[in-house]
């Protein structure tokens, strides 16, 4: 996940982002195969954890493994793997010049087969979600905005996302469409929370780019406070919240495992949008579906610190791949 960006996501060959959410809905749904198939797999400053290995279920064991990092001690941490240790960059550009020397007509007689095979699988992806990403359901469907938002996306925005729910959503359903865009995700980084303060960093850090951030009400809960250095300095951050009034990941996993969950998992109803005027920013509250895009375009060309208070479904969840079908399927 937090590889998001390294690559254009619209490239033929490339999948999106692989892990612990290939579930119905999720854009790798239908390419699974061509992780379990590979024969040769290239890590590149990946941790190779729980989470992008689908708790280590996704990569087959008969594969070479070939690990990358800066760190020796990540190279072979949890797949056998020919070592490479040595900086990302540097490294590739050498493997490359290599490559172009050799002798490659096998694998460009390949390439049509597997990128048609890609293709494929994006086309399926995107019919299972277009009904959901534009039916006028209420409470609202986070499919539906996060669909919106990538159709405003260029690829000089930073999106930062917080912790849980909120950064699978953005794996998903936002599209990379350049190399080096940024996609700021706290997996392994930070917990709830994080996603405010880090997007108020990323915007002093890159004060010519637009920032949005994404997060639950579960996150935002911990740094409503925050919004007052946004007034202050006239960040002109957009910040959308899911609104479900639960901690969604967790409500839902201890479904899963437990079949039931505890009492601290869900919230009285809080007004977000009316927080965000108090502290002197915009603030939007939006439980009409219809009105979210024109919500956002206003947001994002505003100039303005503006937080947009989505009510979503509670019941919503990604596509994490261990869920199943414990819920049944909303497509």
């Amino acid at each position: 996940m937090m590889g998001k960006g390294s690559v254009d996501e619209t490239h033929p060959l490339s999948l999106g982002v692989i892990g612990y959410f290939m579930g119905e809905g999720s854009r790798t749904h239908d390419m699974r195969d061509l992780v379990r198939e590979a024969d040769v797999i290239l890590f590149v400053g990946a941790r190779t954890n729980q989470n992008g290995t689908d708790s280590w279920t996704l990569f087959p064991e008969s594969a070479r493994y070939i690990q990358l990092d800066v760190d020796g001690a990540e190279v072979g941490r949890n797949y056998p793997a020919l070592r490479l240790v040595g900086d990302a960059r540097l490294t590739l550009e050498a493997l490359r010049r290599d490559l172009e020397i050799r002798d490659l007509s096998h694998r460009r007689g390949a390439r049509p087969a597997v990128a048609a095979k890609i293709a494929d699988g994006v086309k399926c992806w995107r019919a299972r979600i277009e009904r959901i990403g534009t039916e006028s359901r209420v409470p609202i469907r986070p499919e539906r905005p996060l669909l919106e938002l990538d159709t405003l996306l260029t690829p000089e925005a930073i999106v930062v996302a917080d912790a849980s729910y909120s950064s699978i959503w953005i794996a998903n359903y936002l599209t990379a469409r350049a190399a080096g865009q940024r996609f700021l995700t706290p997996r392994g980084m930070a917990g709830l929370g994080w996603g405010l303060p880090f997007a108020i960093g990323a915007q002093f850090a890159a004060p010519g780019k637009r920032v949005i951030c994404l997060a639950g009400d579960g996150g935002f809960g911990h740094v409503w406070g925050e919004l007052e250095i946004l007034a202050r300095y006239n960040l002109p951050i957009t910040l959308i919240i899911l609104n479900n009034q639960v901690l969604g990941y967790q409500k839902h996993g201890e479904t899963v495992v437990f079949k039931a969950y505890t009492d601290a998992v869900n919230f009285a109803p809080v007004d977000h949008a009316t927080i965000a005027r108090a502290a002197g920013c915009e603030g939007v509250r939006i439980e009409d579906p219809e009105a979210f895009l024109p919500a956002l375009k206003a947001a994002v060309f505003s100039g303005r610190p503006t937080l947009l208070d989505v009510i979503t479904d509670a019941a919503a969840h990604p596509p994490i791949t261990s869920f199943g079908d414990s819920f049944g399927s909303p497509f």
